[in-house]
């Protein structure tokens, strides 16, 4: 899942839009002010404010990746379908 980051052209807060499939275009609308006018930042590489994606960090959460699914309390996805 593609993560864009925008810049509100309105009230300048950054907000990140997150889409399906690399074919699905954002549409960026920002959460604060709800101006559908942003421009697009470039994204930084490596770790950001969700962790290292290099360290094992799982983008979304600030906390360490577990070895199981994020949506249960299973160690093994496929137990749950996710």
């Amino acid at each position: 899942m593609p993560i864009y980051e925008y810049e509100c052209e309105k009230c300048k807060k950054q907000f990140e839009v997150v889409t399906l499939s690399l074919s699905e275009k954002p549409n960026p609308v920002c959460p604060k002010c709800k101006a559908k006018k942003a421009h697009k930042l470039v994204s930084k590489v490596g770790k950001g404010k969700y962790g290292s994606l290099r360290s094992g960090g799982s983008v979304g959460s600030s906390a360490p990746a577990s070895s199981g699914c994020s949506s249960c309390s299973s160690s093994n996805c496929s137990s749950c379908g996710h």
